[in-house]
Parts: C-alpha cells; structure tokens; sequence
C-alpha cells in the first residue's frame, strides 16, 4: 500500500492546542513585561503602567536583578520583546495551519530560549554583588535602594515564584523541540486512495 502525506487538520492534533495558548500567553509576556525591560524598567512610581505592574506583581521581594535591570538583561529582553514575541505569533499561525516549513526555525527559536532562560536563572540565584555595589556608591544608600526592590547580592528573594514565572521558558521550548523531531511535525499519512480500490 502506497502512502501519501498531507496535514492532519488541527482537530485531529489536541496537543497542538497547549502550545497555541501558551504563546499565546508567551505574546503577552514579551510584549507587555519584557518590553519594560527592554525600554524602560520596573518602577512602583512610573507613569507606564506595565512598568508598575511589572514591579509590582512580580519584581517587587522576588527578583532585584530586574528591578536593577543590568545592560545585558536588557539586551535579552529586547530580543524577547521584538523578536520571540512576534516570533510567538508566526508559531501560532503555524500550529493552527500545520505549516512543516516552521519546523527548523522552532528549533532554533527553542535552543535559543532555552540557552537565554539558563543564563538568567544561573546569575539570578548566584548573584550580581559587584553590579549592587556599583549602584549603590552611584545612586543612594543601601536601605533606600532596599526599599525599591534592591539587595545586596541581587539574588532571588523568593526561589518559588520566580521559577514559577520563569520555568516555563525552558520547559515549553524543550517539548516544541521534542514536537518537531520529525522532519514533518504535522503530516498525515494516509494510504492512497487508488490502493484502497485495489
């Protein structure tokens, strides 16, 4: 029996489904908090909203290094912002239509996020005391830099929240890349219809 393949439509892929909604919440993420990053910061007293929501609802006793907000983590969130927030976008039209011509570019992306997501963790729970240092001879005293999200080594306050928020940068790219193994994720194989009449 010959075969033939085609794109098995998205009703019959339900497991496509999880990664259409998680980009869809990974869209929201890079281009609402990583943008604040990205151009501006974390600031309980900016007049950007998502800058104070940021702070807020996640840099606020959790993580100082982003409230600090170091040139090389605003580099990251740049690429996060302009280029895997859109990227996010191009992923879910490719699920939702079953495009295999996604597939090298979701490893790439995948590797790359995956890489990135690592090197953050790894500062964030070992620390950036020299970085601290210089911001507090430059900027104010230890206690008022305390008062606005700042430690003295700028580790994780708190380990739970902070992987809970940021776990998933690994975890979902890794299972994209275990998705796309096959050199066409979402063909169908079906016999041809002129072996069937035989």
């Amino acid at each position: 029996m010959s075969l033939t393949s085609g794109v098995l439509p998205l009703n019959e892929r339900k497991m496509d489904w999880f990664f259409i909604v998680i980009f869809g919440v990974f869209i929201f993420t890079s281009l609402a908090a990583d943008f604040v990053n990205a151009v501006f910061q974390p600031d309980p007293d900016s007049g950007y909203f998502w800058a104070r929501a940021v702070f807020e609802l996640y840099a606020r006793n959790n993580d100082p290094l982003l409230v600090a907000n170091p040139e090389w983590l605003r580099v990251m969130t740049l690429l996060s912002s302009f280029i895997f927030g859109p990227f996010y976008i191009v992923l879910i039209i490719s699920f939702a239509k079953g495009w295999n011509g996604i597939r090298p570019w979701a490893l790439f992306y995948a590797g790359m996020i995956v890489e990135s997501v690592i090197i953050i963790i790894f500062v964030e729970f070992r620390g950036e005391a020299a970085l601290f240092a210089q911001i507090a001879r430059e900027l104010k005293p230890a206690d008022e830099l305390s008062a606005v999200g700042l430690t003295a080594d700028l580790k994780v306050l708190n380990p739970l929240k902070f992987l809970l928020f940021n776990l998933p940068y690994i975890i979902v790219p890794l299972l994209l890349a275990l998705r796309m193994r096959k050199p066409a994720p979402f063909a169908a194989v079906r016999p041809r219809e002129r072996d069937i009449d035989q």
